[in-house]
């Protein structure tokens, strides 16, 4: 289902009613790595539950179901992978996706949008634990697990970086909220002078270590914990990136946290803003970007998604320059930078 289809019809309004049963079909079977189970070439139920310690009855209503959703063949009792799915669910492959569930189908995001209606009366969340609060579990797993967006965006993030920093004596960048880090590490795997700093919370620090030594930039990587609009910014940066964070905020206090950061800027310094916007478009474009915008209205006070020109005016407003907004054809995050002058 995405904002593409148009009309309402029975079909389409019993396909939304029922879609969360998509998602826990698909949760249940990463997590019992139903496609591992399969990897080596078709079995029947007995054997699937043999080698996962299932219930063999169980086992078998699970297998048809995923067959009916179309994830896996069925032929007679035989079961087998379908095209793509040695390449995104069975978890040694280079290319498996299946951790994405804990991100895009959590168990966090359902408790904040189960009661979506109160959320709209009340104006905001309705969770004591949120999105805001320090500490909040879900970005341990954010960090963890990478969206199919998030190696592309920071492959992205470098394209423009590098290139713009190469008359510059140094290139010290501040990943603010960087949870996974890649923001910053895709900077330092490309050029070696860059060295990076990750502000986030402490858990979430222990996760972005992970991936810097994993690309081999550990030792360009340095870890400052807290909140972004307390912590101490300690040193210079020649470039700030936010990926994924400024829409947590309204824009008076992202302005508030801009004004804080530039003045952490060289001379010359850029502030990336990267991730998804909406507002310039129709919506039915940027379907997934709404759906966001609906999760941090359930998952925060005042946080909604910001359209480029938004974050540009933002941007103006703590005094950055040379506004502009940057987009990759088939990425679905853009970037908008400005420059102290």
């Amino acid at each position: 289902m995405s904002g593409t289809d148009r009309g309402v019809s029975r079909e389409r309004l019993l396909a939304m009613m029922t879609a969360f049963k998509s998602t826990y079909l698909l949760r249940a079977a990463i997590e019992l790595r139903i496609f591992d189970a399969l990897a080596d070439g078709p079995a029947d139920p007995d054997d699937v539950a043999a080698i996962l310690r299932t219930n063999p009855r169980a086992t078998r209503v699970l297998l048809r179901a995923l067959a009916a959703a179309g994830l896996l063949d069925m032929d007679g009792e035989q079961f087998q992978l379908v095209s793509g799915a040695r390449e995104l669910l069975v978890t040694s492959s280079p290319q498996y996706g299946g951790g994405v569930v804990r991100v895009a189908a959590s168990d966090w995001e359902w408790d904040a949008m189960k009661n979506l209606a109160d959320v709209v009366r009340h104006g905001g969340t309705l969770l004591d634990v949120n999105a805001e609060t320090p500490g909040f579990p879900y970005w341990v797993d954010f960090a963890t697990h990478l969206t199919f967006a998030t190696k592309p965006g920071a492959e992205f993030v470098a394209d423009l970086l590098v290139p713009w920093a190469g008359d510059r004596p140094s290139l010290d960048v501040l990943d603010v909220g960087c949870g996974h880090g890649l923001f910053g590490f895709s900077v330092a795997a490309r050029d070696t002078r860059a060295t990076v700093t990750c502000l986030d919370w402490p858990e979430v620090l222990d996760v972005a270590r992970t991936y810097a030594e994993r690309l081999h930039v550990g030792d360009r990587v340095s870890y400052l914990p807290g909140d972004a609009f307390e912590v101490p910014l300690d040193g210079r940066y020649d470039a700030i990136t936010l990926g994924n964070f400024l829409f947590q905020f309204p824009p008076s206090r992202g302005i508030d946290l801009l004004r804080r950061l530039a003045s952490a800027l060289k001379p010359g310094g850029q502030v990336l803003i990267v991730g998804f916007t909406t507002g310039d478009r129709p919506p039915a474009q940027d379907y997934h970007a709404h759906m966001l915008s609906l999760l941090m209205l359930a998952w925060t006070s005042q946080g909604e998604l910001h359209s480029p020109l938004m974050y540009q005016k933002m941007l103006a407003s703590a005094g950055l320059v040379d506004l502009d907004t940057h987009e990759k054809p088939g990425l679905p995050l853009r970037v908008v930078s400005g420059r102290r002058a």
